[in-house]
């Protein structure tokens, strides 16, 4: 493979994919029971990467097939392949290829294959950003709130659930599709051999309003699949999107939509996942979902529902999951005494470049979450790679404090 020098891709490469799982690495009907992720316990690379890898890239790049003479099925293989580099994800060519738009020859996986979910992509280069590491817990690694979002939905093992027999509707009209697609929303079909549409707005999140959503009833019989995140729909366009019958898949995240919409929500009799994390919602509002039997995913993270209003909900709907967010795992005693101090932190993000990832996030009232950086702040260093005019002041740093 030629190495790709690209960095930045079209957000079209972000559009979720055709797997129904965050996981799908075995169709075995005779697998274990699948369990939630255990962030004590699970490695990131064991428990999380490589199920995805198993499932969407070791078929033409793994023990038996080696396309490319790159095989990515164990550890070994990985670090032979060269084609990660640790810490820094925007440069590894497996991310590069990943990240390509969906028409691109070289996109991975290829056009025919079973495609990697937005939630999938973020994951694998999340865990290259954090080093790569094949031997972390989970909780070891230093994960962003929307990484957290996507780790609290994993599940490890448990096979993938067939897709239950329905009828197909009639494929969408091209001059609705062209129309949808002006408007800067990406729009697809779901899979290869069925009618579905799936519609993601992430390129044009800041201005897609109510109106965004009336323009897509043409096509309201086919869309299964619906990301309106972090747009500025309001209670309001929930009306329209209840017109959609056979929606299985709703993201609402990090949107201004409150209880006064949810009635609009539960008309969706196949809705399957919901996402209303950063919402305003509560439990007055999921309290109107309990005739959604057909929910099996529910996302209330940073909302105002309680642990009261989840038990509540799932006492009604058993089989869904709610998810009410991320748990830090106990820490022991000796990591808590640690952790309270607070080492050379300041100092060191001083001496980084403001404009520089360090810097940048630290504005933010962050910390940088690059591998690289992580690890040198652990060693209370600073990453020269990151910060290369950083040089001199660290060593001076490091002088002051032998006086």
């Amino acid at each position: 493979m030629t190495l790709l020098t690209r960095t930045h891709y079209s957000a079209a490469a972000s559009l979720i994919g055709c797997a129904l799982l965050l996981h799908g690495a075995s169709a075995n009907a005779n697998a274990a029971e699948a369990r939630k992720l255990d962030l004590a316990n699970d490695k990131a690379y064991e428990h999380v990467v490589k199920p995805i890898l198993a499932a969407t890239c070791t078929g033409c790049h793994g023990a038996k097939k080696d396309k490319g003479k790159i095989r990515l099925h164990n550890p070994e293989a990985i670090r032979e392949a060269d084609v990660i580099i640790e810490g820094l994800s925007a440069d590894s060519e497996f991310s590069n290829r990943i990240l390509l738009p969906a028409d691109d020859e070289d996109v991975m996986p290829p056009e025919g294959k079973k495609q990697l979910t937005e939630e999938q992509k973020k994951l694998l280069n999340w865990w290259i950003d954090q080093g790569a590491d094949f031997e972390k817990t989970v909780a070891e690694l230093e994960a962003p709130e929307e990484i957290k979002v996507i780790l609290t939905a994993v599940t490890v093992g448990g096979g993938v659930p067939e897709a239950p027999e329905i009828d197909l509707p009639p494929a969408a009209s091209q001059a609705a599709l062209d129309a949808i697609s002006s408007s800067g929303v990406l729009i697809m079909q779901l899979a290869q051999d069925n009618t579905f549409l799936t519609a993601n707005t992430v390129n044009v999140a800041k201005t897609f309003d109510d109106a965004g959503v009336k323009a897509l009833i043409p096509v309201a019989t086919q869309l299964a699949w619906l990301d309106v995140s972090k747009t500025q729909i309001t209670d309001a366009g929930l009306a329209d999107i209840a017109q959609l019958p056979n929606l299985t898949r709703l993201h609402l995240e990090k949107t201004a939509i409150t209880d006064a919409g949810i009635p609009h929500i539960a008309k969706l009799g196949k809705l399957e996942y919901l996402n209303l994390y950063g919402t305003k919602v509560s439990d007055a509002g999921i309290a109107q979902l309990k005739e959604l039997t057909n929910l099996k995913k529910l996302f209330v993270w940073q909302t105002g529902v309680t642990d009261k209003g989840a038990a509540d909900l799932q006492s009604a709907l058993p089989d869904c999951e709610i998810n009410m967010g991320w748990k830090e795992p106990a820490k022991e005693p000796e990591q808590a005494a640690t952790d309270e101090k607070v080492g050379l932190y300041p100092q060191l993000i001083a001496i980084c470049k403001k404009d520089g990832c360090c810097g940048k996030a630290h504005a933010e009232g962050k910390k940088c979450d690059h591998g690289c950086c992580v690890k040198a702040f652990a060693a209370n260093e600073v990453c020269l790679k990151c910060n290369p005019d950083s040089k001199d002041a660290l060593a001076k740093l490091k002088e002051s404090l032998k006086q």
